[in-house]
């Protein structure tokens, strides 16, 4: 494996070389464009995320503070934020079955960790005080925000 590169977004992850196991035709599809749009997305994906994960920690914690319920919209939110990170990871897993690699593995358990953290929150929450949900979700929020952050450490 190569170390992977400082600058443009596609230098974020590593590449194997050809005696890795995976042919160039295998691992870069139309010449490597595929890949590069996957990088892209990936990268514009995390982007996303970070805003979403804090909105929602912001959100939820001032929702909680003022004493109000959680809204539709914020739970539509959650919803959205659940889906963008799961077609996060399924672009990270079609980057890997192209030939790109994490820097540190401990990328894919942060990509693990901000899928199912929404799910364990809405778990924890369903069939207790409802008043409590914006708290429990901000503060998920928050920590996700964090968890991407260091996922986008681990994949540089």
């Amino acid at each position: 494996m190569v170390p992977a590169g400082r600058g443009a977004p596609h230098h974020q992850l590593q590449e194997l070389g050809d005696g890795a196991g995976c042919g160039p035709r295998e691992s870069h599809w139309f010449g490597g464009g595929l890949l590069s749009v996957l990088l892209a997305l990936h990268n514009g994906l995390f982007r996303t995320g970070l805003v979403i994960t804090v909105v929602i920690g912001v959100w939820g914690l001032l929702t909680y503070f003022r004493k109000q319920p959680s809204s539709g919209s914020f739970r539509a939110t959650l919803v959205l934020t659940e889906a963008l990170f799961i077609v996060q990871g399924l672009v990270g897993v079609l980057m890997f079955v192209n030939g790109r690699r994490p820097h540190d593995n401990l990328h894919w358990l942060y990509g693990v960790l901000l899928v199912i953290l929404l799910p364990i929150a809405a778990t924890y929450v369903s069939g207790r005080e409802p008043r409590r949900e914006p708290l429990v979700y901000g503060i998920a929020g928050l920590f996700m925000a964090g968890l991407t952050i260091r996922a986008l450490t681990t994949g540089h």
